[in-house]
């Protein structure tokens, strides 16, 4: 019987030693490497070092973090699948982690019947989202839904750091109906001003944040 090579990316030792032990537990799961940062990860996986079925990543990390990370491997041929180990302080880029390939995301107090079934159903190509993470996402696509192409259009260019002015001038539109937009884009999106509203840009994974 084919057992599921998984490799953990974490910086906390402790985390990957714990990870590595549960995981040892479960019959069909072979855990036994790990990756103290992102870097050292894509490292030694492009120099063909490590052989694995499913990549465990943390989002939090020095030297290139989860987003680093699925960035690199976006741009390879061939890549394992990634199951992403999260907090609910990192849900705001879940969404772009998605988008960039990830096959899904857990939180890091999840059970070990729960993790061995995700492990499980990623390596079979299944897309799996946490239940207590499910409404992060229906809530930004709530948001998205309620946001016109233009608003959007906008709502990007002021997490770029254009004034209304600039934003008037890039998109041939008159000062005063930029401000009218961004007027209802602050009220739609609940925020009180432009830095929230870059904030709420990379939280929908309209924009990505700057490391």
């Amino acid at each position: 019987m084919h057992k599921i090579k998984v490799h953990l990316v974490d910086d906390q030792a402790l985390v990957r030693q714990g990870m590595q032990a549960l995981l040892g537990l479960c019959g069909n799961i072979e855990c036994s490497s790990s990756s103290e940062n992102g870097l050292a990860f894509i490292n030694d996986y492009t120099a063909g070092l490590i052989d694995t079925d499913v990549v465990l990543l943390d989002m939090r990390m020095p030297e290139l973090d989860g987003i680093g990370v699925l960035e690199q491997l976006s741009g390879l041929q061939t890549a394992p699948k990634v199951l992403i180990l999260t907090t609910f302080d990192d849900t705001t880029k879940l969404q772009q982690a998605l988008q960039l390939g990830a096959n899904g995301c857990l939180l890091k107090d999840v059970e070990l019947e729960e993790l061995e079934a995700a492990i499980e159903a990623v390596h079979c190509g299944k897309l799996v989202i946490q239940s207590a993470l499910s409404t992060v996402f229906k809530h930004a696509e709530s948001v998205l839904a309620e946001l016109t192409d233009r608003e959007k259009q906008i709502l990007v260019l002021i997490a770029q750091g254009l004034s209304n002015k600039e934003i008037a001038a890039q998109l041939f539109k008159a000062e005063g109906t930029i401000r009218n937009h961004v007027s209802n884009l602050l009220s739609k999106l609940q925020v009180r001003d432009r830095t929230q509203a870059t904030l709420k840009a990379v939280e929908l994974g309209l924009v990505q944040q700057n490391s």
